[in-house]
Parts: C-alpha cells; structure tokens; sequence
C-alpha cells in the first residue's frame, strides 16, 4: 500500500483527508440537528443537508477505494483535482464569510477553525497531486 503511494507520507495524507470528509459525513448522516443549529436553520434544512451528504458519501467511498485497490491511486487525477476545486471553493467562501463580505446577515456562525480546516484541505490536496503525479496522470 505505500508503495502505491510513493511514500507513508502522502498515506497518511490521503487517510487523514479521508477522515476529514468522514467527520462530516457522519455528522450530516447521523447529527444533522447539530449542523442545521450551527448554521441557523430549522428542521427542514435537514433534508438539503443530507443530501449535500451524499456528495460526501461519494468522495469518501472513492477515497477508500484508491486506498485498497490494487494499483492505488493510478490514473486518479480526477479524484484529487476534483478535492483540490472542493477545498479552493470551500476556502474562499470560508473567508469571504469570516471576514463578513459576503453573507452577513443570514445568522450562521463561522470560526477560525472553519477557515483553517479549508486552509488545511487546500494544502494537503497540492501536496498530494504534486507528490502523487506521476502515479495519477497516467
């Protein structure tokens, strides 16, 4: 499995960014309640949260498949390029809200955590398609 990889270095990467995602899918699957607090929405947001998951879902089952296939992460650009658009995404509307530019008054909250967590998948998405190039644009 490391070998697949390159090194245990970008293993654990593509395991902790695998957890990442997993954290969140759990908490929209099994406490959406939670979610739809933080974010100020009553019980009907529920449902669009849910299936806002199963995007997630679909990330996180791909991502364990690479883990476990035989070849590893050959031929996968389109998985990690697809992370990398995720996280910029993610990182940008993450700090246009936390500086308040965008979004201000709908009640949400949002902390620095937030906006490190983006920082944090933005990076480890680089460093894995750089590492991994030469395993995932075959």
């Amino acid at each position: 499995m490391i070998e697949n990889f390159n090194n245990i270095y970008l293993l654990i990467l593509h395991i902790l960014i695998q957890v990442l995602f997993g954290f969140y899918l759990i908490r929209i699957i099994f406490s959406p309640e939670g979610m739809v607090k933080e974010f100020n929405v009553d019980k009907s947001g529920i449902l669009p949260m849910r299936y806002v998951g199963t995007f997630a879902f679909g990330l996180v089952f791909i991502g364990i498949y690479i883990l476990f296939r035989p070849n590893g992460p050959e031929g996968t650009w389109v998985y990690y390029n697809l992370f990398f658009i995720i996280a910029v995404s993610q990182l940008i509307y993450d700090l246009l809200f936390y500086f308040k530019l965008i979004d201000k008054d709908i009640g949400a909250k949002n902390s620095l955590v937030d906006v490190l967590v983006s920082v944090f998948a933005t990076i480890v998405s680089i460093i894995l398609i750089f590492g991994l190039s030469n395993k995932i644009y075959i």
